[in-house]
């Protein structure tokens, strides 16, 4: 199962390789979709796909570490009431997260999206916004 999760690290944390001796001692594949870190901290999102066991036992090491973890839910936000499913976000779209069903109704695969942000300003009516995780 894919699972996102968001690591913030505080200034003392920022300057070591958590993330590294995590997925070391782990052996699970770890996509990095974001990343904001300096020596002052940050934050980055990161994409696992292993099993809920996998997973938790990934999360207590960072935090064992002085990580903080929180999971990734839905952070897409699509305005029902604003969009017209005219499309114009599903072009723009990257990874085909944005997708127009067979009814020409607009859907949204999250599992796909890297949260770029391309489909904000795509769209005309700003029924699309990217949530603060």
């Amino acid at each position: 199962m894919k699972r996102k999760i968001l690591l913030k690290y505080s200034a003392a944390k920022a300057t070591e390789p958590v993330l590294a001796s995590a997925i070391m001692e782990t052996g699970l594949l770890v996509n990095i979709l974001y990343a904001n870190i300096s020596s002052s901290g940050g934050e980055i999102m990161v994409s696992l796909e292993a099993s809920d066991q996998e997973v938790e036992g990934f999360i207590e090491r960072l935090r064992s570490r002085g990580v903080e973890v929180e999971e990734v839910r839905r952070v897409i936000k699509l305005d029902e009431g604003r969009c017209v499913h005219c499309g114009a976000c599903v072009s723009i779209c990257p990874t085909g997260a944005l997708q127009l069903t067979e009814d020409f109704s607009l859907s949204l695969i999250e599992e796909r999206c890297v949260y770029c942000g391309a489909c904000v300003p795509a769209c005309p009516l700003r029924a699309l916004q990217i949530g603060r995780w």
